[in-house]
């Protein structure tokens, strides 16, 4: 693990940061489309929100590698999961879920759980 992590980190932060936040538009485009047009729609919604803010947790970690899994990025994810909701219900097609929310907390506590756990076997 210590190997890919030294081989993330070696790519070069601007590409780092520009993944990031296209991964973060993309997420952002895949909430707001119509429910029919969601390739995705045959993963479970919760499973799909929690595995989303988990990969963007750590895509956030190696965008911004000096202050691994600070407190102020989880969040800002949350905050982007609530907003991702609120457009959402703006929609008129789509609809505000605590759920989705909670899912989305349930993906940056599990990248937290194995930030700690792979941290302390290095």
């Amino acid at each position: 693990m210590k190997a890919l992590i030294t081989q993330l980190l070696a790519i070069p932060l601007a590409a780092r940061r520009l993944t990031f936040f296209a991964a973060l538009a993309f997420t952002f485009f895949m909430a707001v489309i119509p429910g029919e047009a969601d390739p995705t729609a045959f993963i479970n919604d919760k499973l799909k929100h929690a595995l989303t803010f988990m990969v963007l947790f750590a895509l956030f970690d190696l965008a911004y590698p000096k202050q691994p899994a600070a407190w102020w990025k989880p969040l800002c994810l949350l905050a982007f999961g609530v907003l991702i909701e609120v457009c959402q219900k703006m929609t008129g097609y789509r609809h505000f879920s605590v759920g989705d929310i909670l899912a989305d907390g349930a993906g940056i506590l599990g990248y937290l759980v194995l930030w700690v756990v792979f941290r302390g076997s290095s």
